[in-house]
C-alpha cells in the first residue's frame, strides 16, 4: 500500500504530518505501507507498484480531482472521493450551487476575477452584499488567503492583495456566529454523520494562522448546541455529501448564528486525518479509536466501480 502525501500545494506540511500519523495507525493495524511524496520525480513509477493508495494529502493538485484522475487512469484503488466530486467540492462557487440546489442553506456570493480593477470590484461586491464581507480564493483549502473587509477601502486592499495569486476570488457576507464542522463517514455506501465539533478562537474567524497554532484555537466535541440544531447540521452534511457525489468520507464546515440558523460554507473531500484533528475527535466521541477511523477510511477505498 502507498500513503500518498506531500505534493506541491500550500498544504504540503499539513499533508506530511497527516501521513506520519496515518502510517503509524496502518502499521498498528498490521498493514505494510510506504510513504510516497507526489512531488517526487519518481512518483509515477512508485505509485504504479502499489495495490491501493491512501490519500494523506490536501490542497490544489491533490484534492481537486487531478490526483484522483491519474490514479483512476492507472487502475489504482484510492481513498476519498472520485474525480468529479473532488473537482466540484474544491471549486467553492460550484459546490455552493450544487449544495443549494439540494436544499442545503448557503450564503450568497459574488465572484471576482483577478484581473478586475480592485476598487471597481469592491464597490460592486458591496452593492450586492451587506458589509462586512469575507473574501476567499475559489479553489483553496485550510482557510488560506481568507480575509474580512468592512468597507470599500478595506475590501479594495483585500482584493488587491489576494488577487496576486492569480486565482479568482469569492466574496460572501461575513456571518457572525459559531464555527462548527461535521464529518461524514460512509457505512455500506451510506453516509453517516459523526458528532459535531465546534471550533473556538480569539481571532476574528478561524483563519489559516489560527489553524496552524495549537494555542490559537480549541475544539469542543460534541458541540453544545441548541436542541435540534446538531441534528439539522448532521442532516445537511450528509445531504451535501450526497449532492456532490462524494465517496468514503468528507467534512462539511458551517457557521451557526445565535438563533440556531446556519449556513454551509464548504465541503472537504480529503479532510485532515491527524491524530489530533477534528475527524479523529469526532470518531472518538462516536466511540471509535483513531486506528479504527483509519481502518474504516481504508475500507471505503475505490475498488474499480465507476464514480
Amino acid at each position: 500500500m502507498g500513503i500518498l502525501t506531500g505534493g506541491t500545494s500550500r498544504e504540503r506540511e499539513r499533508s506530511l504530518a497527516t501521513a506520519r500519523d496515518v502510517a503509524d495507525a496502518l502499521a498498528a493495524l498490521g498493514h505494510t505501507a510506504q510513504l510516497i511524496d507526489t512531488a517526487d520525480a519518481a512518483f509515477a513509477g512508485a505509485v504504479r507498484g502499489v495495490d491501493a493508495a491512501f490519500l494523506a494529502i490536501a490542497g490544489r493538485g491533490a484534492e481537486d480531482g487531478t490526483l484522483q484522475g491519474f490514479l483512476q487512469a492507472q487502475g489504482i484503488a484510492y481513498t476519498g472521493s472520485g474525480v468529479r466530486a473532488s473537482a466540484l467540492a474544491m471549486h467553492k462557487p460550484t459546490a455552493k450551487t450544487v449544495a443549494a440546489a439540494a436544499g442545503v442553506p448557503v450564503l450568497p456570493g459574488v465572484q471576482v476575477h483577478p484581473t478586475r480593477d480592485a476598487g471597481v470590484a469592491a464597490k460592486e461586491v458591496l452593492d450586492a452584499l451587506p458589509a462586512p464581507v469575507i473574501v476567499k480564493p475559489e479553489s483553496e483549502g485550510s482557510s488560506i488567503d481568507i480575509a474580512v473587509a468592512h468597507d470599500v477601502a478595506s475590501l479594495t486592499e483585500v482584493l488587491t492583495r489576494l488577487r496576486r495569486s492569480g486565482q479568482p476570488l469569492l466574496a460572501e457576507p461575513f456571518m457572525a456566529g459559531r464555527a462548527v464542522t461535521v464529518g461524514v463517514l460512509e457505512e455500506d455506501g451510506e453516509p453517516v454523520a459523526l458528532p459535531v465539533v465546534e471550533v473556538t478562537t480569539d481571532a476574528e474567524f478561524y483563519d489559516h494562522t489560527a489553524k496552524l497554532d495549537p494555542a490559537g484555537h480549541a475544539f469542543h466535541c460534541p458541540a453544545d448546541l441548541p436542541a435540534g440544531v446538531a441534528e439539522a447540521l448532521t442532516d445537511a452534511a450528509c445531504l451535501a455529501h450526497r449532492a456532490l457525489g462524494c465517496a468514503g468520507y468528507s467534512r462539511s464546515d458551517f457557521v451557526v448564528a445565535d438563533d440556531g440558523t446556519f449556513a454551509w460554507l464548504e465541503l472537504n473531500t480529503l479532510p485532515g486525518l491527524r491524530r489530533s484533528g477534528t475527524l479523529a475527535l469526532m470518531a472518538e466521541a462516536a466511540g471509535a479509536t483513531y486506528e479504527q477511523l483509519i481502518d474504516r477510511v481504508l475500507a471505503t477505498a475505490y475498488t474499480g466501480e465507476p464514480r
